[in-house]
């Protein structure tokens, strides 16, 4: 085996993962039944082993840039202070995925996670904190270290401030 052949399997490898992102009709399919699970658990599934390699997992819902819709999907997390982030990965796909480019047009949105609902404020983290939590996810699933390179693009990370509601 030639050492170019290493360079040429991860080529490969890299465009059949790159196809597997162009089924656009069954992934948001697939991400709607399984917030639809996630929330009829009320909370007592709390990890995706299919979708999230055993990573915590909330319900993102966001409002659609264009149809106005309520748009559901299911996505790891990390803490981060008393918030959640999460990372638009896409599965390596070159494009941001719709609830990312949903969050830049509408940052309110409404996440379920450990059995609760709750409105958040949505913010694109940059910069060392984006680093930082891009950093998190790697320590947690290092197979997710691979995505900016099959995406060719940067990995944008959103932090989810939860929305306090003034009881007075």
């Amino acid at each position: 085996m030639s050492p170019n052949n290493g360079g040429r399997s991860r080529l490969a490898l890299a465009r059949f993962l790159r196809s597997l992102t162009r089924f656009r009709r069954v992934q948001p399919v697939v991400g709607r039944i399984h917030a639809v699970i996630l929330r009829r658990s009320r909370g007592r599934i709390r990890r995706s082993r299919i979708l999230a390699g055993g990573q915590p997992v909330l319900a993102l819902t966001t409002t659609g840039r264009r149809s106005g819709a309520s748009r559901t999907t299911v996505v790891a997390y990390l803490w981060h202070a008393d918030a959640y982030a999460v990372g638009a990965l896409n599965l390596g796909s070159d494009r941001d995925p719709a609830w990312c480019l949903n969050l830049r047009s509408n940052p309110h949105a409404w996440i379920a996670v450990n059995g609760e609902r709750m409105a958040v404020v949505a913010r694109e983290a940059t910069g060392a904190e984006g680093e930082a939590l891009w950093r998190g996810f790697i320590a947690r699933l290092p197979a997710t270290a691979s995505s900016r390179a099959l995406a060719q693009r940067a990995v944008p990370m959103f932090v989810l401030d939860p929305v306090v509601r003034d009881r007075g």
